[in-house]
């Protein structure tokens, strides 16, 4: 793109930040066909002609020849869905959400088949981290009982590994929405939450958005979660583990939104009094494992003045705590 793009005889303004990354999106239908005319445009010089057009508005495709589109104007109107795979994601582009079609396994539960079934669930975003942690403990306790990989479980693992099972049925029925922003917005807040067991540990994150009439929406950006190492460690500890977790998928997610959006309050929540209390002393007074920790969250964002501590209903949580940063 960036050599062909050479070969234009004008500038092309809308093109500067889509030629280096194809996926990102358009704010307004007029821009996106803007884009569109120019990319085709610039692709005809060097004799690319673009195929396989999907969109999910149905007026940003109304000029493409029909056998170069992979939707047609029937699956707009019609009740029945059609989803495409973008960067590996189902996409639904009528109801624009992200699905899944995950197959319950009906092979007998053993460590080659559970690690066989867990790689088959292709989830970058973490949507699915809530189940699939399931399946990676469970891995992990086969693991420290030395079965060998084709060997029979014990009856409560097979019991687990069940359940688990018939759970990825369900995953037909989710729909993440793709779309981050809605009309009329007013702030954008992004809120990441971690929390750990013995198990454990994982953080997600939420942008919320309000909106001039007064609505608030919340929507699920990406989540992580990891197993708790074999060699046992205190839960305190592995609550920091989940704050370091956090905190790496807060930076990873300001480096991608910043430039898209403006948001005016960021805060990572935490409910360990132990980990927050690190958190507010320099990382030097501590050990090296949580020196090392608490130093790399205070690297990335600023604790000191500005943790805060709520009192809400005692029926909700005795108390929250916050460290957040501010952006003006």
């Amino acid at each position: 793109m960036p050599r062909t793009a050479c070969k234009a005889t004008g500038p092309v303004p809308v093109l500067s930040p889509v030629k280096l990354s194809f996926d990102r999106s358009l704010r307004t239908l007029d821009e996106a066909l803007e884009a569109k005319a120019q990319i085709i445009e610039l692709l005809e010089l060097g004799h690319f002609q673009l195929r396989k057009w999907a969109s999910n508005i149905p007026e940003l495709l109304s000029d493409i020849p029909q056998e170069e589109c992979l939707l047609s104007s029937k699956t707009f109107t019609g009740h029945d869905s059609c989803s495409l795979k973008v960067l590996g994601l189902k996409w639904e582009p009528t109801t624009d959400t992200f699905s899944f079609d995950v197959k319950s396994s009906i092979r007998p539960c053993t460590k080659r088949v559970i690690l066989s079934e867990i790689a088959k669930i292709f989830d970058p975003l973490g949507f699915l981290a809530p189940l699939t942690i399931k399946a990676k403990c469970l891995l992990q306790r086969l693991w420290l009982l030395g079965i060998d990989w084709d060997s029979d479980p014990p009856e409560d693992v097979n019991s687990v590994w069940e359940t688990f099972c018939n759970q990825l049925s369900i995953l037909k029925d989710l729909r993440i929405p793709r779309c981050m922003t809605i009309n009329n917005t007013l702030t954008y807040e992004l809120h990441g939450f971690c929390d750990s067991s013995e198990l454990a540990y994982g953080a997600v994150i939420y942008i919320r958005v309000s909106t001039a009439d007064g609505l608030t929406q919340t929507r699920l950006v990406c989540a992580k979660a990891r197993v708790a190492p074999i060699k046992k460690i205190s839960l305190p500890r592995l609550e920091l583990c989940a704050a370091v977790l956090l905190t790496n998928l807060a930076k990873f997610v300001l480096d991608t939104y910043l430039t898209k959006l403006t948001l005016h309050a960021i805060y990572l929540w935490s409910d360990s009094t132990v980990v927050l209390s690190w958190l507010r002393s320099h990382s030097s007074r501590w050990t090296t494992f949580v020196a090392n920790r608490v130093g790399h969250i205070q690297d990335i964002f600023s604790t000191e003045e500005q943790i805060s501590k709520r009192r809400m209903d005692e029926d909700t949580l005795r108390e929250i705590d916050r460290w957040s940063l501010q952006h003006d």
